[in-house]
């Protein structure tokens, strides 16, 4: 089973997706078997980020019909791939978002006719929901967290890491709380995005203790630990003192700072994923996450 490490921005423009990608490419870049799945529905382009969008393979709309946990062998296969790593996203014709019920709107178009699938048989060789078969709709949340936790469970069969670019919202977290083993938390450094990281920490660790630690969690044997997010600051500059400051009054690891990059600046315009090239700051703070990653879970 693999290990999956969630991103979560505390405000928008702290470079979230980003540094999941970067995350992605440089495990894949170590040898280790990487999936990157977008759970943003309404916003998520990490298919752009990654340099992914022009690219053959599944997206979430040909997974529409999914009911169970998914093979994920079989899915990472119809995935597309950037530098070793596949990605679940969303893709360009899910953008198109029409304001629908309760605020979270639908995307338009009508699912072409096919079998639904079936527990075990997510994925059917013949491709009936193959790329270009299924125009995706945006139901109800619920049922969607749900179709999206059978399918991270079955790449975390499949790949070694799985990172998770997640949105600002509590329930996408309690829906991949039993799932997660690291949540990253990108905080910005400016006073309103500090202000804003001060409300997020206690909003994170509620919405994964909810899951985490009742009796009835779905992980099999006794309730785990509490899990601590980890902090990441993104700013052109980092005060040491608003380092000490988060870890003291919000009392979270602060893992490090990512300082404005422009290897990656330069990377995204000639449609290179973040990480493709082994420098800069993004790429030294990903080989750091994914080095406190596994030193975590080889002493747990």
């Amino acid at each position: 089973m693999g290990n999956v490490i969630a991103f979560v921005p505390a405000t928008g423009g702290t470079g979230s997706t980003t540094l999941a990608a970067a995350v992605a490419v440089r495990a894949a870049a170590a040898g280790r078997s990487t999936v990157a799945v977008d759970l943003d529905r309404l916003s998520g382009r990490l298919d752009v980020v990654l340099g992914l969008e022009q690219e053959e393979g599944w997206r979430w709309p040909d997974l529409a019909e999914v009911c169970g946990v998914v093979d994920g062998r079989r899915l990472i296969r119809q995935l597309p791939t950037v530098r070793g790593a596949s990605a679940l996203t969303f893709g360009a014709a899910d953008a198109a978002v029409d304001a629908g019920a309760g605020g979270f709107g639908q995307v338009g178009g009508v699912r072409e006719p096919g079998r639904a699938l079936e527990p075990g048989r997510a994925l059917e060789p013949d491709g009936v929901l193959g790329p270009g078969q299924a125009a995706y709709r945006l139901e109800e949340v619920g049922e969607w967290l749900e179709r999206a936790c059978d399918v991270v469970a079955g790449l975390r069969e499949a790949a070694d890491i799985v990172v998770l670019d997640c949105p600002r919202d509590e329930r996408v977290l309690e829906a991949m709380a039993d799932e997660v083993d690291v949540v990253v938390l990108t905080v910005g450094t400016d006073v309103a995005q500090v202000a804003s990281a001060a409300a997020a920490v206690p909003l994170v660790r509620l919405a994964l203790d909810r899951v985490r630690l009742r009796p009835s969690s779905a992980s099999a044997g006794p309730r785990v630990p509490p899990l601590e997010p980890w902090v990441v600051l993104r700013g052109g500059r980092v005060d040491e003192q608003l380092h000490d400051l988060l870890m003291d009054h919000l009392d979270v690891p602060v893992v490090g700072a990512v300082a404005d990059d422009r290897h990656v600046r330069a990377d995204l315009s000639a449609g290179r994923p973040p990480g493709a090239r082994a420098r800069g700051s993004v790429v030294e703070m990903a080989d750091r996450l994914l080095l406190r990653l596994v030193s975590q879970l080889d002493a747990a």
